[in-house]
This record gives structure tokens, C-alpha cells and sequence, in this order.
């Protein structure tokens, strides 16, 4: 009945108020949020001998329906396509933007006052077989009351860097500029690719048919350049070596159809931004192409000045950020069109002061469930009971 009331206080507030806009809740509205919580669970806790209803609070029957309604709401959030943080709902309940959905944050704030019952509680009379009791819940709570209080200070930026000059301006999603206490310049932008593939398209429509076997097309590589130019003559066009920008990858090959009666013998080329791709004709239906390479790894060589005066040179890639005063930087993208001779890189600026204070709550967790462990009852051959 708690849970089914929350539920509909909820609906009541998503209609009436709409969503909630975590955003608002941003330093110090989240910090002092914090402290009230605290306040009010020391009052539940001191009240609670006094009050059935608070003593039920923290009861077996309370949190096993508490977390009934929790697991399916979650379930509901993970099978329904959520927006990105900050963009308005997709549908008219909210439900495609769960963590401002008030039905949904009500429960999780009734889980995080049972938590905080069965914390003081097992504060009250700690002893070491307690100990991993009251380590598990505290993790829990901190995580749960941390992760969602925090997330309005969290930052996720966009910023395009290039050679010219330092950028410390920087985009979010909703295309809003941040002017940010850290300027990164671009020195250099390296792409390492996989081999390119020959594949089979349409003639007629220019879309792939086979990357296999080729239906059956025998190709046999007669030459291979990995930095060239095209060259045309009066009745032909062939490749040679030219190492400047927008070169492009060439092989001549030679193609034998599936009944061994044709021959096709030519150039074919991926292309870059200043010249168009090579394709190799075998017969009226069928031509023989070269796949785009495609990016193994990418890094960007850049400088970072800070206010506080660091001058960094670093390299940055994909899965391995760069920290600096409370930032992580990530390699997001760079100018697809220019290819490895891209002028610019994007990065990824990410900052979330409460991250610390999660990642202290998962280690009391994990601390808790290793307590649980080495104090289980087949560890020690005997009964054990654990109330909580």
C-alpha cells in the first residue's frame, strides 16, 4: 500500500509539475538536500520508539516490497529506450526519462530511508559480526544518495580542438557554450587502420553484394601502393607514389570470374577527400571496389594549459583518457571526411566532483561483501544469523 502510494503521488506530480529537471539540483541545492535527508532519517531514528509506522520503516515487509516496485521499475526503464540527460521526455507518462520520472525517484528515495534506518540501526549496537552488515548498507546508501544528487554536477562536453590556436570553449548537448578553466591545443592527429578489403558491388544501385568470397571472382594482387596518385593519359589511368595529403591507397589487380573465361585487369582505389574512388568493372552487372580502412586506433598529440598554470604535452586516445584538475579527457572524433589528414580532433571533456565519494561508497560494498563472505555460516561450520 506505501509503494502503491507513492506510485500515484507520483503520477500526480509527474502531470501536474512534469518531470524533474536534475539540473536545479546542482551545487549547493544538492549538497543542502543531502544534509536535510540526514537530519530527517536522525529524526526517524530517534523517533522510532515512539511511532509503529517508522518502526515499520525499517521492517523486513517494508523492504522486500520496497524493493519489488523498485526491481520493476528498473526493469520497465531498461526495456523502454531512454532520451539523453536533458532532452524532454518521448512519450506522455515519462517513462523514456525514468530518472526524472517522480514515481520512479520516490521509490529510490523510500529505499534510501529504509537504508538509512538499517544503517543507524546497526551503528547503534556495532560489533564485529555486524560489521559487514553495516559496511554493505552504508555503501548502498552513499551510492544511491551520491550517484543521484551528484549527477547534476555532472559535466559531459564537447570540444573541438585544431593547430591553430588554443580552444577552451566547449559544447554540451544541448549546443550551449562553456567557457572552461582548461585550453587545449591540437599538435598532431595520427590514425593507424586496419588493411583494406576488396569487396563486390552493384553496378547499378552502388551497393556491396559480397565482401567474402567475391561470388566466386578469383582476384590476384599484382602491385600494391600505399601512398599515391592518379595519372591520366589519353586512353588510361594508372598510380604512382605521391606522399602528400589526400594520397590514396591503390592496388592493381588482376580478377578471373567463377568459369575462368574472363579476365579483368585493373586500378582500384578507397578514395580520400581529394580523389574520388577507383572501381574495377568485371562485367555489366558486378564491379570489384576497395572498402574504406577502416580506424583501428586514433590519437591526438595536444598541449593543455590550465588556470591554475599547468602546461601539459600529452597524447590522448580512445579508452585511455587524460585527467587534469577534476576533467577527464577523451578522444571522441575527429573530421571523418579528412580522413588521417584530419586537422581537427574531438574531445570528450567529462567532470563529476561526486565521482570520489561514489566510487569510496562501491568500496565500502565490496568491503561488506568480503566481510559476508569470511563470515558465512559454512565457513565457520556452524549456525549463523544475521539480522538486519
Amino acid at each position: 500500500m506505501i509503494g502503491a502510494g507513492l506510485i500515484f503521488v507520483g503520477l500526480l506530480l509527474q502531470f501536474s509539475a512534469g518531470g524533474i529537471d536534475w539540473s536545479a539540483f546542482s551545487y549547493p541545492v544538492n549538497a543542502i538536500l543531502l544534509c536535510l535527508f540526514v537530519v530527517v532519517a536522525a529524526v526517524l531514528f530517534l523517533l522510532r520508539g515512539k511511532s509503529y509506522a517508522i518502526r515499520f520503516l525499517s521492517s523486513y515487509g517494508s523492504a522486500v516490497a520496497c524493493l519489488v516496485y523498485a526491481v520493476a521499475l528498473t526493469v520497465v526503464m531498461g526495456l523502454t529506450r531512454q532520451v539523453p540527460a536533458g532532452m524532454p521526455s518521448q512519450d506522455v507518462l515519462g517513462l523514456t526519462r525514468m530518472l526524472g520520472f517522480w514515481p520512479f525517484v520516490l521509490i529510490y528515495v523510500w529505499m534510501a530511508l529504509i537504508l538509512s534506518q538499517v544503517v543507524l540501526l546497526s551503528l547503534k549496537g556495532l560489533a564485529w559480526k555486524r560489521l559487514p552488515v553495516f559496511l554493505f548498507h552504508l555503501g548502498l546508501l552513499v551510492v544511491l544518495l551520491c550517484a543521484s544528487l551528484g549527477s547534476a554536477d555532472m559535466q559531459r562536453l564537447k570540444m573541438t580542438v585544431g593547430k591553430d590556436t588554443p580552444e577552451w570553449r566547449a559544447l554540451d548537448d544541448m549546443g550551449k557554450i562553456h567557457e572552461l578553466p582548461v585550453a587545449i591545443q591540437l599538435l598532431d592527429f595520427n590514425i593507424e587502420e586496419y588493411p583494406s578489403k576488396l569487396l563486390l558491388v552493384d553496378n547499378d544501385s552502388g551497393s556491396v553484394v559480397r565482401t567474402d568470397n567475391l561470388m566466386g571472382w578469383r582476384v590476384q594482387i599484382l602491385k600494391k601502393m600505399e601512398e599515391s596518385a592518379p595519372m591520366m593519359t589519353r586512353d588510361t589511368t594508372y598510380y604512382m607514389t605521391w606522399r602528400q595529403p589526400g594520397n590514396v591507397r591503390a592496388w592493381l589487380v588482376r580478377a578471373t570470374s567463377p568459369d575462368g573465361k574472363t579476365l579483368r585487369q585493373g586500378w582500384v582505389t578507397c578514395g580520400s577527400y581529394r580523389f574520388p574512388m577507383q572501381l574495377l568493372k568485371v562485367n555489366a552487372q558486378y564491379s570489384i571496389a576497395m572498402a574504406e580502412p577502416e580506424p583501428m586506433r586514433y590519437t591526438s598529440h595536444v598541449q593543455i594549459l590550465t588556470q591554475s598554470g599547468k602546461n601539459i604535452i600529452t597524447s590522448i586516445e580512445v579508452n585511455h583518457p587524460f585527467s587534469v584538475d577534476g576533467w577527464r579527457i577523451y578522444q571522441y572524433s575527429y573530421d571523418e571526411k579528412m580522413g588521417r589528414w584530419s586537422e581537427i580532433s574531438v574531445l570528450e571533456l567529462v567532470r563529476d566532483p561526486w565521482l570520489p565519494v561514489v566510487y569510496f561508497g562501491i568500496f565500502l560494498l565490496a568491503l561488506g561483501a568480503v566481510g559476508f563472505f569470511f563470515s558465512s555460516p559454512w565457513r565457520s561450520g556452524g549456525q549463523a544469523s544475521v539480522q538486519s
